[in-house]
């Protein structure tokens, strides 16, 4: 298989080189994101590339939070999930409560099943390169240049997976200039991290730039066990290498090698809270004097009550580990000729984990889960962009090809020998093929007046291989008394297209759109209108319990129609910049997760996502900046089946009504050097972690604030920096499972605690 990828990663490169010679088109996409509005006069406009080529973000009509680089890093900010508190309507949180299974929401829209075939439907791209594992989405970045959060469908453009939005992660490019940075830090936990780059040139018409990070930390989650170790520890390191070579005065390659690694570490386990159903049969904690399960005041099917101590104090078995790599190497091929340009990305991406968690979250080894993950990713993109009189034209062609074995186990070892003994292993492989093409024009109708239109039309194959084997089983599972153990181990699901057909294999024809107007009565206001169709491909679920019925394997591909408002104004001398969105969104056949017992089911629903964002800039000067950014919404699916109350409407997954963000930041001058103090918060408001909405799965509303003080000596180019994250140590819920059935309890991942830290940087 390695081989085999290989050979098409070589075989498209010399393909999209061959296309470039004999193709024409327009002018060069400028890469740069941060730099003058030379039409407007104003300094420091991040330029987004959301249409596929370079232009100011408040000439954009989508709703776009871009944030550069440095605006990050003096947020203190190296961490994917830290940039969704930063943008009004994003949640990014692992459903584990380390880096396991990100879980990006964009406006209510996510998928929070944990199997790792899954996919987002909003897309995560790391210089315009699809993310397909959930799994890899919790990364350490280095060397940012910009990010750039897309809210409402993306398919014409980008695609895959993005109807929802997307986060488009861009990294620093080799330039001309000789230039980088060396940063240190130490913080809470023993963190210490080394981050840094270099970058220039190596001789006429050849450019490269190297980048690295390194960090480690001890767990924060407390262990109290006899011999317990601490859990959710930081331990990586990346390297990326890039260099760029002007081939001739029309033809840019950049060769881009990307290596991330986190070494096996201890990570995996929850909290647990004991809880019974009630009298009517609705879900609800156990008060610690009284013996529900028999096994002790407040205890749950284990025997085990938490220690009323902090959230992140337990006592737990020390099984939890976590190792990580992906490798990654991209191929970028820019040639201009006359009025066009022509775009070839080449990605071939290796990722691979190894996971195991105490799913109970107590001291016995009562449960515990593993997963893994070996993911083949090859992709090509082929997309030209030109410009003709009054219309701007870009299309072009996609192919993505993953091949994964993504294997689950669940373990009870406490149960061993009883009438609920259960010890299984799922062995999933999913191979997925995708093909588009798609374009778009944007016609210039009078000099304030500008028609977008644009479609795409996907083809994709999924096609599951599923086997459930079971080692031990108590008869009690199905009815009956006594265990039994398999050796070899019983088959009791197999789900293939050998043994079901064409159930096994999902195919989809799609086309997603977008029909939009622009009007711009002056440079300073944008006023813009929308409808947009957005896709999402079948899938399959996973048979974690061994006992899901054959026809609700597969689940069938998910559409909405998308219809956005919004205005983007830029008052008061461009003092102050609001953008405002309000969007409707008609969603049918919507791939919602909901968790009970055992076993996970994405089904598809019906329903609807309303809501709107606004977004406040101010700049008055005296080194004062200040933002804001609200974002409200309304979700309805309908006709959900729930495990206590019927089939019934219900709210969406991580679909809070309130996420509020902001910070403010005033710089001090000292003599020839200046003082910058930082606030920042970021507030999300009650949500559920799964369709079925009922007490055990919901998460309380909180809020986060941080603080960071740093010195920028300017004639050394030196920054030292302090900071403090989670001022007030509030334990923010990310996610939680209902378990009662199978364990008597809950259980909650939680956020990271109080952080404090240092850093000093040195850029060159």
């Amino acid at each position: 298989m390695r081989n085999l990828y290989r050979q098409r990663l070589l075989a498209t490169c010399y393909l999209a080189a061959f296309s470039m010679a004999i193709t024409s088109g327009s002018a060069a996409l400028a890469e740069n994101s941060l730099e003058s509005d030379e039409s407007t006069g104003d300094t420091g406009v991040i330029l987004v590339t959301a249409q596929r080529r370079a232009e100011s973000a408040q000439n954009v009509g989508i709703s776009i939070t871009a944030l550069g680089g440095a605006e990050i890093q003096k947020l203190g900010s190296a961490d994917a999930r830290d940039i969704a508190k930063l943008v009004p309507g994003v949640i990014l949180d692992a459903t584990s409560g380390g880096s396991w299974n990100a879980n990006l929401v964009i406006r209510g829209i996510s998928q929070s099943d944990f199997s790792s075939n899954q996919e987002s439907p909003n897309s995560i791209y790391i210089d315009d390169v699809f993310l397909s594992s959930p799994n890899a989405a919790a990364f350490t970045f280095y060397d940012l240049e910009r990010v750039e959060v897309l809210r409402g469908p993306q398919g014409t453009l980008f695609g895959r997976a993005s109807s929802g939005g997307l986060m488009n992660f861009i990294f620093a490019k080799p330039t001309d200039v000789l230039d980088g940075y060396a940063e240190a830090g130490y913080g809470s936990y023993n963190q210490f991290w080394a981050e840094g780059a270099v970058g220039g040139p190596i001789t006429d018409g050849v450019r490269a730039r190297l980048a690295g990070r390194f960090e480690k930390a001890n767990g924060y989650y407390k262990n109290e066990a006899l011999g317990g170790k601490d859990t959710f520890e930081k331990d990586l390191f990346g390297i990326r290498a890039q260099v760029e070579a002007d081939l001739s005065e029309d033809l840019t390659a950049r060769v881009s090698i990307s290596y991330d690694k986190s070494p096996r570490h201890r990570e995996g386990t929850y909290t647990p809270e004991t809880w019974q159903l009630d009298a009517l049969g609705q879900p609800i904690p156990v008060p610690a004097n009284i013996d529900v399960y028999g096994t002790g005041p407040g205890a749950d099917f284990a025997g085990y009550r938490r220690p009323d101590k902090d959230v992140w104090t337990n006592q737990f078995n020390s099984l939890g580990r976590l190792q990580s790599s992906r490798f990654s190497p991209t191929l970028n091929l820019e040639w201009t000729v006359g009025d066009a340009t022509v775009t070839s990305i080449t990605n071939y991406t290796k990722f691979k984990y190894d996971y195991i968690e105490d799913t109970d979250g107590g001291p016995f080894d009562y449960t515990n889960g593993v997963s893994a993950q070996n993911l083949d990713q090859f992709s090509q993109e082929l997309r030209i962009n030109g410009e003709v009189g009054d219309v701007i034209y870009t299309g072009g062609i996609y192919f993505l090809d993953v091949q994964q074995s993504a294997p689950l186990r669940y373990v009870a070892p406490a149960l061993a020998g009883t009438d609920f003994a259960f010890s299984d292993i799922n062995l999933v492989r999913q191979t997925s093929q995708s093909i588009a093409a798609f374009g778009q024009i944007e016609y210039q109708v009078a000099d304030d007046l500008k028609l977008t239109v644009g479609g795409r039309w996907t083809r994709d194959r999924k096609t599951m291989n599923e086997q459930v084997l079971v080692y031990e089983l108590g008869e009690g599972y199905f009815g009956g008394t006594g265990s039994t153990v398999y050796d070899p181990p019983l088959e009791i699901f197999n789900f293939s297209p050998e043994t079901v057909g064409d159930l096994a294999v999902a195919k989809a024809n799609m086309f997603s759109g977008k029909i939009a107007i622009d009007y711009k009565p002056s440079s300073d206001v944008l006023l813009y209108a929308s409808v947009s169709r957005g896709v999402k491909g079948p899938g399959f679920n996973t048979n974690l319990s061994g006992n899901l019925p054959i026809e609700e394997t597969p689940f069938r591909s998910e559409y909405l129609y998308a219809y956005e408002l919004g205005s983007k104004l830029q008052l008061l001398d461009r003092k102050l910049q609001l953008n405002l969105s309000a969007f409707n969104y008609d969603y049918h056949r919507f791939q919602g997760y909901a968790y009970s017992g055992l076993q996970g089911i994405v089904g598809n629903y019906d329903g609807y996502f309303r809501g709107g964002e606004l977004e406040l800039a101010v700049r008055p000067g005296s080194g004062v900046n200040a933002n804001l950014g609200v974002a409200y919404l309304r979700t309805k699916l309908r006709d959900v089946p729930t495990q206590y109350n019927g089939v019934r409407d219900q709210d969406s997954i991580n679909a809070p009504k309130w996420t509020v963000n902001g910070s403010i930041s005033k710089t001090f001058e000292i003599g020839m050097n200046d003082l910058t103090i930082q606030w920042s918060g970021n507030y999300v408001d009650d949500r559920y972690a799964s369709l079925d909405n009922n007490a055990a799965t919901y998460l309380k509303g909180s809020f986060i604030h941080n603080a960071r003080i740093s010195y920028n000596i300017d004639a050394a180019d030196l920054e030292i920096a302090v900071f403090v994250n989670n001022i007030s140590d509030t334990a923010r819920q990310t996610f939680a499972y209902d378990l009662i059935s199978s364990q008597g309890n809950r259980i909650v991942s939680y956020d990271r605690p109080r952080w404090f830290g240092g850093s000093i940087r040195k850029s060159f």
